[in-house]
């Protein structure tokens, strides 16, 4: 049964178009993109209690900004990063970076400084 899954995740890699590549890079910027609206909604003090979050997605993100063809060297062997394409077909959304922040944020030794939360923030602002 693991030969056939093994067989099947290699098939599928190769079944995965520059289309598709595009949509899964829409889809992960588009996931960003609600996650910021919703800091703006929620205010400054729920944005603080998230900062974490915010340095963690900032990251993330940065892996997906690639040019198509060095996003799929980067990320076709990455099986967290494939995922994305299960949640496009489950419900046309991207949840990668919400799930992928979860399990960072359990890691013991992830915890950026308040310097470098800053530093991400201060960058954003003079990218604006």
């Amino acid at each position: 049964m693991k030969r056939q899954e093994d067989e099947h995740m290699r098939n599928e890699k190769i079944e995965l178009t520059k289309t598709d590549w595009q949509r899964a890079q829409t889809a992960v910027f588009n996931e960003y993109d609600r996650f910021v609206k919703q800091l703006h909604v929620e205010g400054v003090d729920y944005t603080i209690l998230l900062a974490r979050r915010i340095v963690i997605y900032q990251d993330l993100i940065e892996e997906w900004k690639h040019q198509l063809p060095t996003l799929i060297t980067d990320l076709e062997d990455n099986s967290q990063a494939l995922t994305v394409f299960d949640d496009l077909a489950n419900d046309g959304q991207s949840h990668l970076l919400k799930r992928c922040a979860k399990k960072m944020e359990a890691w013991p030794d992830y915890i950026p400084s308040q310097l470098t939360i800053w530093l991400e923030l201060a960058e954003d602002a003079e990218r604006e």
